[in-house]
């Protein structure tokens, strides 16, 4: 397999995990970083998105629909 398209792959499903489950992919850059195991900022990208969503989930449920069933366990 091509290098490119694995990290094609690697990022979309990164990002689909970001957008079921942010609160989850927060707490998770939150230990690795505390940890030392990245650089502070080489999950910053993740990071917004994992914000943008739980905007949306937040803004969601302000309107009165029905979050994500994985975004209920905030």
């Amino acid at each position: 397999m091509c290098v490119d398209l694995y990290r094609k792959r690697i990022a979309a499903t990164v990002v689909e995990l970001a957008r079921d489950d942010p609160s989850l992919v927060k707490e998770v850059i939150a230990r690795l970083r505390a940890a030392g195991e990245i650089e502070a900022d080489d999950l910053v990208y993740l990071d917004r998105i994992a914000d943008r969503w739980i905007a949306i989930a937040e803004a969601n449920a302000q309107r009165g629909a029905s979050p994500h069933p994985r975004q209920l366990r905030g």
